[in-house]
């Protein structure tokens, strides 16, 4: 090797690149623009270079809009329906507002007209039920228990095509809540809502298609359970519990997240659903003169226990549903 050799003398595609990096072809066709006096490249400014500009945008935006997909007139109704079904939905939650605020009324004067006529036992009595039967918002301490797919979970927006029994593994199903709301009720819960659901001895959780519904109204992610009573004493009960070991395993297996969270101020709502179907005036007993209470007697609902001296008592839990195959 002599002294003054190069280093890159063996690179020699390499150096060429690197050194005359414009085609031979073009830098000829340079040189004579330049003999010529001319500039050595067209310039991108002139008029022809940007009407092909234009052309090619107008070209590129025609081929996306040609290959997006057209709205079928299946997507057309769906749409329309799931308008409908919101829309619905909101009028629903509306009335059952109204419905809610006409019941206080209608509660505050029976207990007036219990009062003026002497019945002050009786109130009380009915006041006891309609706790029992969950007829009446209750506030107080107790545990707040979010449920929620899977962070990987993707939701199908047409789930309801599918099985029953098609459950993603990432997605909560209506089996889970029966079970975890029974671990509460088990743990000492004295009332529990779901969403703002409120479950009584007759409510019921249930699926349709992927969809998680309590007394045929449907449940929207994330699911928050809220359950009144001593928060420290449920969650000494709830973790070690079926339920609980349960809950855990969705946890670790599938990715379903939670958080349970204690506090000192919940409230849950009175279940909408009870209704007064049955009312009777209360009698006196047989030989007495005393007149007669107008009372109110719930036909509406069996709270299969007997009426608790406190504040609140513990309702019977739902029984729990068949689980999706």
């Amino acid at each position: 090797m002599t002294p003054d050799r190069r280093p890159d003398a063996s690179m020699t595609l390499l150096t060429t690149m690197m050194e005359r990096p414009l085609d031979a072809g073009y830098q000829e066709a340079a040189d004579r623009r330049v003999a010529a006096g001319l500039p050595r490249a067209t310039s991108t400014r002139t008029v022809l270079v940007v009407v092909l500009a234009i052309l090619t945008g107008f070209l590129f935006a025609v081929a996306a809009q040609s290959l997006r997909p057209r709205p079928t007139a299946a997507a057309a109704i769906k749409g329309e329906l799931v308008t409908r079904i919101e829309a619905l939905q909101e009028h629903g939650v509306q009335q059952e507002a109204k419905v809610a605020a006409l019941g206080k009324q209608v509660r505050d004067y029976e207990a007036l007209a219990l009062q003026q006529s002497g019945g002050a036992d009786l109130t009380s009595t009915i006041k006891s039920l309609e706790v029992q039967a969950a007829a009446v918002p209750l506030k107080g301490p107790g545990l707040t228990l979010t449920l929620d797919d899977a962070a990987s979970t993707v939701t199908d927006a047409d789930a309801g095509n599918r099985p029953s029994g098609g459950f993603e593994e990432g997605r909560v199903t209506s089996a889970d809540l029966q079970i975890i709301v029974n671990g509460l009720w088990g743990a000492g819960a004295e009332a529990i809502s779901i969403n703002g659901h409120r479950l009584s001895s007759t409510a019921a959780i249930r699926f349709a298609g992927q969809a998680i519904i309590v007394d045929f109204r449907p449940l929207a992610r994330p699911y928050v359970i809220t359950a009144l009573g001593d928060a420290q004493a449920m969650q000494q009960l709830f973790e070690p519990s079926f339920a609980g070991v349960y809950l855990s395993q969705l946890t670790e297996e599938f990715k379903i997240r939670s958080i349970l969270a204690g506090s000192d101020n919940l409230t849950v709502p009175g279940d909408s659903a009870a209704r007064l179907e049955v009312a009777e005036p209360v009698r006196p007993p047989v030989g007495s003169s005393a007149p007669s209470v107008p009372g109110l007697q719930q036909g509406t609902t069996n709270p299969q226990r007997s009426p608790g001296s406190g504040g609140t008592s513990t309702p019977t839990p739902p029984t729990s549903q068949e689980r999706p195959s």
